[in-house]
């Protein structure tokens, strides 16, 4: 119970009262005794001298043993709780008003009678000759003689074994029971109300600390800003905001550390599937021509080793691009890009591929200043891939067209050819990495790579990728890129 943070402070808060209320409650008996001794030795304070000075044989300075025991008698019948001692210079006593036996001090200290005397802060507190242990208040005159020398001290205790006694018969009255009653109750009530107050404190924690665990064991998922809880206090509720905000850095730590696995895999599968072929036609004919006869070698299998080689270095190019587009470890650098320009820049690159497979290239745009916001670099890249793959799929006398239309705050690509075509149930499988269309040349090894990375290009420019196509009359690429300044 007490290893809770609930329980901690239930108990070091208890005991905190406990010891402040036992405090304050002996603080409070001491100074209402200090005050209510102050208030008595004030009022009584001149009784001594008024007895002095009413006695004859006192007001001469003459101590008469037997006759102070009757005039002090008769002092107490006026007040019950006085005791009176007559003292001589050095403070021995040589009267008093206590029955025989009684008085236990032989003699009073003499330094807090002077003390009264000169005017100290009261209260001040004096022997009781009745029990030597004890210090009282009192009242205390001199006594002198008709030279006005003093030959004794009047010593009168206020609130002498009569009060005691009283005060001790007292104790057990229905009032201080009461009283006492009273003080429990406020006490049991005061522990109440304070063991709910770190309920209401520590609630949210507890909630915390459930809703941490619960997050723990979802892998951080489904993670929602904590609604705010009137009873909690900011601090709590700060505590949990950065709990959250930790908790989604970790999740997307987490994701990155997943598709960055997920990525190596994905190219291991990648290299493994790909690269089989090629690498199966490369090693073949390289055998082939070692172990032909010299005057036999052919310098036609060391071209296709070559191809095949190239082709192995542009599908592993391929495929470190995919991954890095995948990853999002490409920079994209938006700028003002003339469209027209960039695709005549294409397509001068490919003329002399496209003229060996017999196919037409060309370019139709009504507008030859058409701007569009795009990373230059990307949309050339973005080009050169849906053409290449047009003039691959398209026969001898077939044509490529590159068709820039301007579509209010849009600048509109399309790539045509009069190629075999895709079949329908095709179109959105091409632009998987792994998959090769049924009109692909066995021997070509681009297993759609270069749709894929077109495709994850144009994300990075906010678009996407169209195709349609028929077959035996061809496709058609088709993509939008923002006006610039739009």
């Amino acid at each position: 119970m007490f290893r809770s943070l609930t329980g901690q402070l239930t108990l070091l808060l208890t005991f905190t009262f406990l010891v402040a209320v036992i405090a304050l409650t002996q603080w409070y008996f001491y100074s209402s005794t200090q005050f209510a001794n102050e208030v008595q030795q004030r009022l009584h304070l001149q009784l001594a001298e008024h007895i002095v000075h009413d006695d004859a044989s006192l007001n001469q300075g003459v101590i008469q043993p037997d006759n102070l025991k009757k005039a002090f008698h008769t002092q107490m019948l006026l007040g019950p709780e006085w005791e009176f001692y007559a003292l001589d210079q050095t403070g021995k006593v040589l009267a008093y008003s206590a029955p025989p036996g009684a008085v236990k001090l032989n003699s009073v200290s003499l330094a807090p009678v002077k003390a009264v005397l000169s005017g100290a802060s009261l209260p001040v507190y004096g022997d009781d000759p009745r029990t030597p242990d004890t210090q009282k208040i009192f009242s205390a005159s001199e006594i002198k003689d008709a030279s006005g020398q003093v030959t004794g001290y009047l010593y009168v205790i206020i609130g002498g074994q009569e009060l005691d006694s009283l005060i001790s018969k007292l104790e057990g009255s229905q009032v201080l029971k009461d009283n006492l009653i009273l003080l429990l109750a406020t006490l049991i009530f005061a522990l109440i109300v304070m063991a709910l107050i770190i309920r209401a404190i520590t609630k949210p924690l507890i909630q915390l600390s459930r809703r941490t665990h619960e997050y723990v064991a979802r892998d951080f998922d489904n993670l929602t800003v904590p609604t705010k809880t009137p009873c909690a206090a900011k601090e709590i509720q700060d505590l949990e905001q950065s709990f959250v905000m930790a908790a989604n850095h970790i999740k997307g730590q987490l994701a990155k550390i997943k598709t960055t696995e997920e990525l190596r895999r994905e190219l291991l599968s990648h290299i493994s599937h790909d690269f089989k072929t090629p690498l199966a036609a490369l090693n073949g004919y390289l055998e082939t021509w070692l172990i032909s006869p010299n005057d036999k070698r052919s310098d036609e299998l060391i071209k296709m080793a070559l191809k095949n080689g190239n082709q192995l270095n542009h599908l592993l190019d391929q495929l470190f691009e995919l991954s890095r587009l995948k990853s999002g470890d490409i920079q994209f650098l938006p700028e003002p890009v003339n469209v027209v320009e960039l695709t005549y820049d294409v397509i001068q690159g490919l003329r002399i591929q496209a003229e060996q497979q017999g196919v037409n290239l060309s370019v139709e745009s009504q507008q030859s200043g058409l701007l569009a916001c795009a990373d230059i670099s990307k949309l050339e890249r973005i080009l050169v891939n849906l053409i290449d793959n047009a003039i691959r799929h398209t026969g001898q006398t077939g044509q490529v067209k590159i068709r820039i239309e301007d579509k209010h705050n849009k600048v509109g690509v399309s790539v045509e050819d009069t190629g075999k075509g895709i079949p329908e149930a095709e179109l959105q499988r091409i632009f998987e990495p792994k998959y090769q269309a049924s009109n692909s040349e066995k021997t070509t090894q681009n297993h759609g790579l270069g749709l894929s990375i077109v495709q994850h290009l144009l994300k990075m420019h906010n678009s996407e990728i169209k195709v349609t196509s028929r077959a035996n009359q061809g496709s058609q690429f088709s993509f939008e890129l923002p006006v610039e300044g739009v």
